[in-house]
């Protein structure tokens, strides 16, 4: 993906690339990116879409979540938080702002 992102902004030097994954601050990863967008919902959401995306037990995704940083911790490594608690609607405007916001960086 590393390479992909590297060969996207040589050709577009005015694009922005968006990386998505779970765990870039407990890796230290997040340093190696511009900006970071840390999207945010309740506990109980998160378990829930844990569990729909299926595959998980609900002692499975506790595990996980037990091994990730808590959000609250997570925001403050955050340029920007999505808060995906809401409405589709919701989390589309916010992300169309932080999407604008990007855009001003880059011109």
């Amino acid at each position: 993906a590393r390479a992909e992102a590297q060969q996207f902004a040589a050709a577009h030097p005015d694009g922005i690339v968006v990386t998505e994954a779970a765990i870039l601050i407990e890796t230290g990863s997040y340093k190696d990116f511009d900006r970071l967008i840390v999207a945010v919902c309740t506990p109980q959401q998160q378990i829930e879409r844990a569990l729909a995306r299926g595959g998980l037990t609900r002692s499975e995704v506790l595990e996980r979540m037990n091994r990730q940083l808590p959000i609250v911790e997570k925001r403050t490594y955050a340029d920007f938080v999505v808060d995906t608690s809401g409405t589709e609607e919701y989390t589309g405007e916010q992300a169309r702002a932080i999407y604008a916001q990007l855009r001003s960086l880059v011109q």
